[in-house]
């Protein structure tokens, strides 16, 4: 007796120890995996500077914030006068601090204006949005140079652009105190050298506030708005637009593969006789065959001929034809529902819809989960189809979108990572959540052979 429960504390032991190495190696695997997406996260918080270090750091240096405090108590000018001369300096200094220290990770600027002792004038700017404007916006293919800054109204639209408060009551916004002065000799020489003020520079505070890194994505998703300023969709909603086209395009594909590719599944199963329905399966089984590149031009022709082009009738038409695998789990699935439900239905006079209806598509929800999160899954990252059928910046999908914007010279790694995790995201939360359903759809979709 003792030397039988010997062994089973051995067996127990080696089952910990094999439990053990299979967490380890499944947690390397996993690390392995998700590497390149730590390191896209990684590199979309890190300034335009940092992204192109060679060898690249996996994680982005720590954000700084810095302020200024302009005085204007000794210039003679009130009014719109006064907020006209704000509006130079701080552009000035926002504009000027990001060009030339952009090795700094300096990823806010605020400027404070204070006059006779308080602050009548505040803006605040990030350092992706100063970048946005320069790149594709008010200052594209500028010098940040002074002159340059201030010819016409650029500095005015840069401003309104920006944002600003201005009151010469006083603002309730003032500047932090207890702030660090690791850019005030730097942040002073360069205003004085390259961007004098109107104004006095007063102090130059900073603080670090690694929330700013996070931030970067807010303007990553406004960044298609900079790049196409004429399309109107764009220029409102930004990469939003995008984002709404794959849901229309993925949530029709799933619906439409859900009920058509059941409905042929029942056909198959339960009308049609067993030799017709081997060979109506093995037409979808052998459809999958078919290289996608041997029909991809006749299949374009087709649908151009249709008006099927540049719309989103091009986009949701493929959808229509039922995947074969997907037929062959529903048959599989169908063919172990127990005669006797139809028969009983049948006697009671229930149609083919009501028993398609009401007794097998009730009963294949776990099919029905599996196939809807497969389509989304793998039609998610879709580009080809979608980049050939569409001209129209409103009709492109994700990946057709972030294609045309990677191709933008203006454009920054650090952006394109940033679009490609918003890209990547949902695709990786729907796995892990619903990691647990999809092992259970799989496992309720086997097919005794």
């Amino acid at each position: 007796m003792a030397k039988k429960n010997k062994n089973k504390i051995r067996l127990s032991g080696s089952d910990r120890t094999l439990k053990i190495c299979a967490v380890v190696l499944s947690l390397a695997f996993v690390a392995l995996m998700l590497y390149p997406f730590i390191f896209a996260i990684s590199g979309s918080m890190k300034n335009n500077s940092e992204i192109y270090e060679v060898p690249p750091k996996l994680l982005p240096s720590g954000a700084n914030s810095v302020s200024l405090v302009i005085d204007y108590s000794d210039v003679d000018a009130e009014g719109e006068e006064l907020k006209d001369l704000m509006q130079q300096d701080s552009v000035l200094a926002m504009f000027g601090i990001n060009y030339k220290m952009s090795d700094q990770s300096i990823m806010e600027i605020q400027v404070y204006g204070t006059k006779d002792g308080k602050t009548v004038f505040h803006s605040r700017a990030h350092q992706m949005k100063l970048q946005m404007e320069c790149d594709y916006g008010i200052f594209t293919r500028s010098a940040i140079k002074k002159e340059v800054i201030l010819h016409g109204d650029r500095y005015k639209r840069a401003s309104e652009s920006v944002g600003y408060e201005y009151d010469m009551k006083g603002l309730s916004e003032t500047c932090p105190e207890g702030l660090g002065s690791n850019f005030q000799d730097s942040v002073t020489e360069l205003i004085q050298e390259k961007y004098p003020l109107s104004g006095k520079l007063i102090s130059v505070g900073d603080k670090r506030n690694n929330w700013l890194n996070l931030e970067s994505f807010k303007y990553y998703l406004q960044m298609p708005g900079y790049i196409y300023p004429n399309n109107e969709t764009v220029s409102r909603f930004g990469f939003m637009t995008f984002v709404g086209n794959s849901v229309i395009v993925i949530g029709f594909a799933m619906i439409a593969q859900v009920f058509l590719c059941s409905i042929c599944a029942f056909v198959i199963s339960r009308l049609l006789t067993p030799r017709a329905g081997k060979v109506v399966l093995m037409f979808f089984m052998g459809a999958m065959m078919v290289p996608f590149a041997s029909i991809m031009l006749p299949q374009l022709v087709m649908y151009r001929e249709m008006g099927a082009y540049n719309n989103y009738a091009a986009l949701l038409l493929p959808f229509l034809y039922p995947y074969g695998f997907y037929v062959y789990l529903y048959k599989g699935f169908f063919d172990q529902i127990p005669g006797s439900y139809f028969e009983a239905a049948s006697l009671d006079g229930a149609s083919n819809l009501y028993l398609y209806s009401k007794i097998c598509m009730p009963l294949s929800k776990p099919i029905i989960s599996l196939i809807a999160l497969q389509t989304f899954i793998g039609n998610w990252n879709d580009f080809f189809w979608a980049w050939m059928v569409t001209e129209d910046q409103n009709l492109w999908t994700l990946n057709v979108a972030l294609y045309n914007i990677s191709n933008n010279i203006s454009t920054k790694q650090n952006a394109l990572m940033g679009l490609a995790v918003v890209t990547i995201t949902p695709v990786i939360l729907l796995s892990i959540l619903f990691s647990k359903q999809l092992k259970q759809s799989i496992v309720a979709s086997g097919v005794k052979g």
